[in-house]
């Protein structure tokens, strides 16, 4: 009789063993990367790419987007408190950017969020100090997209984004081999920086709205790079931009 209550006993425990390790493996955090899934591939012919996007300009000035253009995605590339109000600067695939100047009353993006825009018949893409815009999408067509769209910086030098600045505005740019950084003017909306390589110069503005410190110690900035009133400049997300 002994032995039959130790036996039911072992029984016992080794099925309580079992239901507890089939509910800690159950409970356990799934393992794996902790940052949204990768958009999906674009279908062939399903968005136009924002480098044809920007080709719709052929005049300098301001046109509206035809009637039948078809959407495109890109992710945010700035940060919206390092930009003016309503500004941001987005790139796809392509390689391309622009800047979007959204509607008043648009939520705020933040730096990675995909967009899905429809700017067929109502936007307007042209100048804007210098540089290229599209304004005027409603903000019904302008839909955030779940998960992440990565874009690869080009590694270039100074001299490279001056040269190239037209077609690489508001795209991310990584230059190395900083000799310097030095501060310059300051006024009550932020602060001026020259960043400068071996090949030449560039415009860093920083926002004081931003909250962000500029380590002039840096050897490297990657950031995106932009054109004002025909001044080559490159602009950083957070502190963490400069190495």
């Amino acid at each position: 009789m002994l032995f039959h209550k130790i036996k039911i006993s072992l029984t016992t425990a080794f099925v309580l063993m079992a239901v507890s390790m089939i509910y800690v493996s159950c409970n356990k955090q799934p393992i794996g990367p902790t940052g949204p899934d990768p958009v999906g591939p674009a279908e062939p012919g399903q968005y136009i790419t924002l480098a044809d996007f920007r080709a719709l300009n052929t005049t300098g000035g301001d046109i509206t987007i035809p009637a039948g253009t078809k959407k495109f995605r890109a992710v945010v590339i700035s940060n919206s408190a390092n930009e003016a109000a309503g500004n941001y600067r987005i790139q796809d695939e392509s390689g391309a950017g622009v800047i979007l100047y959204t509607v008043l009353g648009s939520p705020v993006y933040a730096t990675g969020q995909v967009l899905e825009i429809d700017a067929a018949g109502v936007g307007i893409l042209g100048p804007y100090n210098g540089d290229l815009e599209l304004r005027n999408v409603p903000q019904a067509k302008v839909t955030p997209l779940g998960g992440a769209l990565t874009i690869t910086p080009r590694t270039a030098t100074a001299a490279q984004v001056a040269a190239n600045i037209n077609s690489w505005s508001s795209t991310m740019t990584t230059i190395s081999n900083l000799t310097s950084i030095t501060q310059g003017s300051t006024n009550s909306t932020g602060t001026n920086y020259t960043v400068t390589d071996a090949t030449g110069s560039l415009t860093l503005f920083v926002r004081a709205a931003s909250g962000i410190t500029v380590n002039t110690a840096g050897k490297t900035i990657t950031g995106y790079v932009s054109l004002y009133n025909g001044t080559p400049q490159i602009a950083i997300r957070t502190a963490a931009d400069i190495k």
